[in-house]
């Protein structure tokens, strides 16, 4: 008896142990590029790793409806692996849509031939 419960133990170790086990880098989900769900003009965006953080560039229209431009900002993920920071912003990936979210903006999963369709002509701001 005492050896089925030994045996019993060690399996429920190990599959602990097993769904502890990450096979990605925290934050590996947020890279690539993304670009918003607006119909008209919309911004695209490229998440990179930068050493422990990350280099989050959106290409957007200017304020004034001019022409698109480039801001790299610095990012670090939050104590969740499925938030980003950015600025004073959090973004946040939702895993069954493949997008991230924050507040009215949500952007898709793209190729980076639909970035550089928009990013090429775009002026670097800093």
């Amino acid at each position: 008896m005492n050896r089925r419960h030994f045996i019993a133990a060690t399996g429920a170790t190990l599959l602990t142990l097993l769904a502890g086990c990450k096979t990605e880098p925290d934050g590996e989900k947020f890279i690539g590029y993304w670009k918003s769900d607006s119909k008209y003009d919309p911004d695209v965006i490229h998440i990179a790793r930068n050493g422990d953080s990350f280099l989050f560039t959106v290409v957007a229209k200017g304020p004034l409806g001019g022409d698109y431009q480039a801001h790299k900002l610095p990012a670090k993920l939050d104590g969740s692996e499925n938030i980003l920071i950015v600025g004073e912003k959090r973004i946040a990936y939702d895993e069954k849509a493949d997008m991230i979210v924050s507040g009215q903006m949500k952007a898709r999963r793209a190729t980076e031939a639909e970035y550089q369709a928009i990013a090429k002509p775009a002026t670097t701001q800093p």
